[in-house]
């Protein structure tokens, strides 16, 4: 039975981690600009090195636009007083779990890795990074940058990336516009 628990534990955590959509969210702002002067945006033109195809761009800015106009602010490219760049990466990734020292069926130490007792367990997933940038539309300077990280291997099919685009901006937006001091 106790072999059992210990062949067990390591797939659970396992299959926990995988249901982990949106981790490490992340914002930094100029916190000299005036961001309660932010009324309208627009996007900045995307370029073949932000790694985004069309689809992916256009999930991106429909979960931006509807955040930002939910906090009231207007897309248009009619004198903006910011501007968005997105940009997205993604690498392989090795999660590793030490389940530490096993002991043997009478309790005494057996050390290391002693059958399904203790051991190292590894995870291995592809890591997506999505990294909003808003740029001031007059200076062309970096005002607020929002990013958040996700699991994307299992995003295999178009609602999924979707729903994991959407987490990520809302989560992302949260912070914006940060507090004025």
């Amino acid at each position: 039975m106790k072999t059992v628990k210990l062949f067990i534990a390591p797939l659970l955590f396992v299959a926990l981690a995988s249901c982990a959509t949106i981790y490490d969210v992340n914002y930094d702002y100029d916190q000299a600009a005036a961001f309660s002067d932010l009324k309208r945006y627009d996007w900045m033109p995307v370029t073949d090195s932000t790694g985004l195809n069309s689809l992916a761009l256009e999930r991106i800015q429909a979960a931006v636009d509807n955040g930002l106009q939910a906090k009231g602010l207007m897309r248009t490219s009619e004198a903006p007083d910011f501007l968005i760049a997105p940009h997205i990466g993604k690498k392989d990734k090795v999660q590793v779990t030490d389940m530490g020292y096993g002991y043997g069926p009478f309790g005494g130490y057996w050390g290391g890795n002693y059958g399904a007792m203790g051991g190292v367990s590894t995870y291995e997933y592809e890591e997506g990074t999505l990294i909003l940038d808003f740029v001031n539309a007059e200076s062309k300077q970096l005002i607020w940058r929002g990013s958040a990280k996700a699991e994307i291997q299992d995003l295999d099919t178009p609602e999924k990336k979707e729903k994991v685009i959407g987490e990520a901006v809302e989560k992302m937006l949260e912070k914006f516009p940060p507090p004025q001091k």
